[in-house]
């Protein structure tokens, strides 16, 4: 029978920690270029000649004038931006949590962000570079004596974000019939001040888990920052108790190639947005050549010796040695400039598609509702499904911060927003919602549920206190003798306008038979008012 027992082998205590795996290197080839077109025109322009190819025969002055002349139209960061904050248009919600939790989330990663805003930087990271990581620390308690000591120290659990650069190497296993990850390798730096002077240090933190056991170790690598590469020094190991696994959670965006790999869901985006930064380019060449008329004359004879210095161009004279002598300005048609005018809007609108806008431009003026609804209806399911993935990398980081202090977090629920429809459109929903309410089709807490799961109620909404409140409500009016259905006193009972009457004001049901209707406590002469629309 074959050994099927997972076997560890403990990270060595030399060598060099910063090689890269295959995962990692795809992936910053990619992310180099994502970050370079999501910085704009700033950053595009210093890619030089790896985004703007430089022409035969071009010289560097008229290339860099070129390249200076050249602007981004950031369709990237636009698209990015605008996905990630739809589901962090209302504020995250942590359900079934406790007191010590709600109080973390207050400072998630002891940076002063609330969970709401580290989620959304991770959610806008994990868009634009296809993944995002985020380690769920805890500080070092290794040499304090008791719980009380932790405690009054404030130590915690801790949530920090890694972006694709920062994580040099990461690995999965299957332990159990489970993905769980067993070795990190996490990039950082810190500077040290030598008088005036500032020493930078790159840092290593190596962190791994014993598949077989709930244990493992966490080193630290640190080397010179002017070193170049390969001297790392060993400085620390300690060990990492009471944890099946390295707390280290990444979301996925894009499709996933393999373990930690993933081709991003922009990065068609980005390769257009180069495309669109050359044909701007020469857009912009041709219209400078031609823009101006060039003045030319013909019957003059060239010098051998000026010869090199012939050029066509703005405010250049053109020579040819012909008969008859004159001086005239030529003036290109246009037809060039009007076909790279055409390319570029042919650009702009595939951008706009693939930027997920779902108000895509065409040669029309109007898009039709229909083709609109097809954009939003795909637009909305992309967007939808990867903030269900960020709610799900969100709670499995607040089971580790249940893992660091004994706690069991496993209900923990978090909650973003999903609904993406128009404001118009979510307030017709409510209205009909509302007729069913007031047909007695649903009750008045799924109503509640429905308005506030569209976004238009308050973050401070409190559903259960709601429901407190009109139910005290309700217990009133069946005292004041309105006999009126529980939670239907806003408004007019059918059973009253027949002349019948309620019933019984607790089982919500029609009555038997109608009774006589008992007179409204007015004073005399003061009939109750009625609906007049």
């Amino acid at each position: 029978m074959a050994d099927t027992q997972v076997k560890y082998t403990p990270s060595p205590k030399a060598g060099n920690p910063g090689l890269l795996s295959s995962a990692a290197t795809t992936m910053q080839q990619r992310t180099r270029m994502l970050r370079a077109v999501y910085g704009g025109t700033e950053t595009m322009r210093a890619m030089g000649a790896e985004f703007l190819p430089q022409y035969d025969k071009e010289n560097d002055t008229r290339y860099n004038s070129r390249l200076a002349s050249t602007f981004a139209l950031n369709k990237m960061r636009e698209a990015v931006d605008a996905a990630s904050a739809k589901p962090f248009r209302t504020l995250l919600k942590v359900i079934n949590g406790d007191p010590d939790l709600d109080l973390w989330v207050q400072d998630i990663d002891l940076q002063g962000n609330h969970l709401h805003v580290f989620a959304h930087q991770f959610f806008n990271n994990a868009l634009l570079d296809g993944m995002c990581h985020f380690l769920v620390d805890h500080p070092d308690t290794y040499n304090m004596k008791s719980l009380a000591d932790q405690k009054a120290s404030g130590a915690r659990p801790f949530m920090k974000a890694f972006k694709v650069d920062d994580v040099a190497a990461a690995y999965d296993m299957y332990v159990g019939g489970d993905v769980k990850t067993v070795h990190v390798r996490i990039r950082s730096q810190r500077a040290e001040r030598d008088g005036f002077k500032e020493v930078l240090y790159n840092q290593m933190r190596v962190i791994e888990i014993d598949p077989a056991k709930t244990s493992g170790i966490v080193q630290l690598w640190e080397q010179k920052a002017t070193s170049g590469g390969s001297n790392w020094d060993f400085i620390e190991e300690t060990p990492l108790q009471n944890m099946a696994e390295v707390p280290f959670v990444t979301m996925y965006a894009g499709e996933k190639e393999a373990d930690y790999q993933v081709r991003p869901v922009f990065i068609d985006l980005a390769y257009k947005q180069i495309e669109h930064w050359i044909s701007t380019s020469d857009q912009r060449s041709i219209l400078s050549a031609a823009r101006f008329p060039m003045l030319a004359c013909s019957g003059v004879q060239i010098d051998p010796d000026d010869e090199a210095q012939f050029a066509i161009g703005p405010y250049k004279v053109l020579y040819a040695p012909e008969a008859n002598g004159r001086w005239y300005f030529v003036e290109p048609k246009g037809t060039a400039i009007e076909s790279g005018l055409k390319d570029l809007e042919k650009l702009e609108m595939q951008m706009d598609m693939m930027a997920l806008n779902p108000v895509t431009g065409t040669h029309r003026q109007y898009v039709p509702q229909n083709e609109r609804d097809i954009q939003e209806t795909r637009v909305h399911s992309v967007v939808h499904d990867l903030a269900i993935q960020c709610q799900d990398a969100i709670e499995k980081g607040i089971r580790f911060m249940g893992q660091w202090t004994g706690k069991d977090y496993s209900q923990v629920q978090v909650i973003l927003n999903t609904e993406f429809s128009n404001t118009k459109d979510r307030l017709l929903e409510v209205a009909q919602l509302a007729t069913l309410w007031q047909n007695r089709g649903i009750s008045r807490e799924v109503l509640l549920q429905e308005i506030r799961a569209r976004n238009l109620l308050g973050d401070d909404f409190n559903l259960q206190a709601e429901l407190a409140l009109w139910q005290k409500v309700d217990e009133m009016m069946a005292t004041g003798g309105d006999n009126m259905f529980p939670g239907r006193w806003t408004q007019a009972d059918p059973a009253k306008e027949s002349g019948g009457s309620a019933g019984s004001s607790t089982t919500g049901t029609p009555p038997a038979a109608p009774t006589a209707q008992p007179k409204p406590d007015f004073p005399p002469g003061q009939l109750r008012p009625k609906k007049q629309i």
